[in-house]
């Protein structure tokens, strides 16, 4: 039996996920910007970058026989501290600015179990007929691409996902299987002439 998208969406929404979009296997649009950039040494030390850049052109290379991917998304959006008046901050520690997603237990962590969870109801619906692969930013694909071609975001100028429903501030996760399910929609980029991400940019490298 192959769990239908709803069963699917139902069920990472109640392992805590905010958000699960659905797209194929084929290669991203953007995998032949992705070699140029490889090609013409971008990507500095990080040459694992290179032996990979195949396997990000052919899914079927990581998991062969796959169909399907899931995408994920979980918001890690905190509310900043309020404000101080002049007098508390002459008073207070040192301060800088930390990354949002540096101020809680790392996501690689907080995330493995759900993620697992997953994959494990994935077996049990379909009767271990088919195969599951969940990747957490550790796999050898595309990942931002594919999850704005599942309708999780758009990618904006500052080159990360941004959702209408969760904004900026969220990590995403894929499950590679081999259920074919229906692709959802693309996301549009829906940036216009708008930059407030680039002015917003703490470090101005833009």
């Amino acid at each position: 039996m192959i769990p239908s998208k709803e069963q699917i969406r139902k069920i990472a929404l109640k392992l805590g996920f905010d958000a699960c979009g659905f797209t194929g296997a084929e290669s991203p649009d953007t995998y032949p910007n992705y070699v140029d950039w490889i090609n013409n040494e971008k990507h500095g030390r990080m040459e694992y970058l290179r032996r990979h850049s195949e396997k990000k052109g052919d899914m079927d290379k990581v998991l062969p026989g796959i169909k399907s991917v899931i995408s994920l998304a979980i918001s890690y959006q905190i509310p900043e501290a309020s404000n101080q008046s002049v007098a508390n901050k002459e008073s207070s520690p040192p301060r800088g600015l930390i990354a949002r997603y540096a101020r809680h237990e790392d996501y690689h962590d907080a995330l493995k179990k759900p993620l697992e969870d997953l994959c494990d109801q994935l077996t049990r619906l379909n009767d271990k007929d088919h195969r599951h692969l969940a990747y957490l930013d550790t796999g050898p694909i595309m990942e931002r691409d594919l999850a704005q071609r599942a309708g999780l975001g758009f990618a904006g100028k500052h080159t990360n996902l941004i959702s209408r429903s969760l904004g900026n501030w969220f990590f995403i996760a894929e499950i590679l299987t081999t259920l074919s399910l229906e692709p959802d929609e693309p996301e549009r980029n829906r940036c216009g002439t708008c930059t407030r991400c680039l002015q917003a940019c703490p470090n101005g490298r833009h």
